[in-house]
């Protein structure tokens, strides 16, 4: 049976049935840690920290960051402060204003909050060095603009907050911009007056944590499958090898009369 399974023919049948368990495997295996790690307390739920311990400018935002409280200190540039049109609050239609924020680290989008027209008061910037509290967010798509986004807007505006919408409004190279933005909850030293606070979106949660259970079962339903499959194949031809062919076989005596 050994120098059966060890013939050249059958090599590449077990390479690719070991290929194949060790990646359902690793799938399940990854399915299962979705399901664990979806079942902790968010990180949204925690104190804040620095937001240099989170992420880092001209790097990428990782989505478990997404909705995470942090703390920052800088100034703002009243120079290049952005205004996103067409969106609401409460039963109104306005701008959000996105002010960026200088620091030694690099320049942080923060979402101020909402006005009801550009003129408004409190889309005013508040001077001097100032420490801000909120949430990240990850950039918006372009289906979040409430404008068509190839529509060309007036100086100091942009459809949607994003990075991409950021780089091409700002000055600032890459390397210096933060990915995605600041949703402000807090301000010290307050502004008064100041935009509407606006809510952090929840990122869509995409399968629910027990589907990634039922995945990962599955996966490994899978693999018992696939070495299923290999021994049957196996056996088949082990049979059809050592079974005699009927032509080779004794004839049966002719019955007597």
């Amino acid at each position: 049976m050994l120098r059966f399974l060890l013939r050249p023919r059958w090599l590449a049948w077990h390479a690719v049935l070991v290929a194949v368990l060790v990646a359902f495997t690793w799938l399940g295996w990854w399915q299962l840690g979705s399901f664990e790690r979806r079942g902790q307390p968010s990180l949204a739920t925690r104190a804040a920290v620095r937001l240099d311990d989170v992420t880092r400018a001209g790097g990428r935002l990782q989505d478990e960051d997404i909705l995470r409280r942090v703390v920052t200190r800088g100034r703002y540039d009243a120079a290049h402060q952005l205004l996103v049109p067409g969106r609401e609050h409460g039963a109104r239609r306005g701008w959000f204003v996105v002010t960026p924020l200088r620091s030694a680290s690099g320049v942080l989008p923060v979402l101020r909050g909402w006005v009801p027209r550009p003129s408004s008061a409190a889309a005013r910037v508040p001077s001097g060095t100032v420490t801000v509290r909120g949430r990240l967010q990850a950039s918006e798509p372009r289906e979040a603009s409430a404008v068509d986004p190839l529509e060309a807007l007036p100086a100091g505006q942009v459809a949607y907050v994003a990075t991409v919408t950021m780089l091409d409004a700002w000055p600032y190279p890459a390397r210096e911009i933060y990915d995605g933005y600041l949703v402000l909850s807090r301000q010290s030293p307050a502004a008064s007056p100041s935009p509407a606070r606006v809510q952090a979106q929840q990122p869509s949660e995409g399968v629910s944590r027990w589907r990634n259970l039922a995945y990962a079962l599955q996966w490994w339903l899978f693999s018992a499958a696939a070495v299923f499959f290999w021994a049957s194949v196996l056996r088949r031809a082990w049979a059809d090898e050592h079974e005699a062919p009927l032509t080779d076989r004794a004839p049966l005596p002719a019955e007597t009369v």
